[in-house]
């Protein structure tokens, strides 16, 4: 997920602690929190833990103007992910009208 920020919200003096704050029930280990000049965004590290993501941002408001966009990301895709990736292709395509 990806929030835009404007200069405005990243000159407050506690923005950090803020994220910290907003952030601390995602575990560590299965999401990464990152802030630039213009945005955050917070990525799930495999693919099986974006619906977690995904629920919990509705819950825990986040301390900027934005809405959140969802960003989905083309890979590389190894190990789990490479498995969910594929397992969500032949899905996807299995309900296609044109699938055998």
């Amino acid at each position: 997920l990806h929030w835009e920020t404007s200069p405005l919200e990243l000159s407050r003096p506690n923005i950090k602690a803020e994220m910290h704050e907003w952030t601390s029930s995602l575990p560590p280990d299965k999401y990464e929190v990152s802030l630039t000049d213009t945005h955050i965004k917070i990525s799930a590290k495999f693919l099986t833990d974006v619906p977690t993501l995904l629920i919990w941002a509705p819950k825990h408001p986040s301390p900027f103007t934005s809405l959140p966009t969802l960003v989905y990301s083309n890979g590389p895709w190894t190990k789990d992910n490479l498995v969910t990736a594929v397992e969500f292709f032949f899905q996807r395509n299995a309900y296609h009208p044109f699938a055998p």
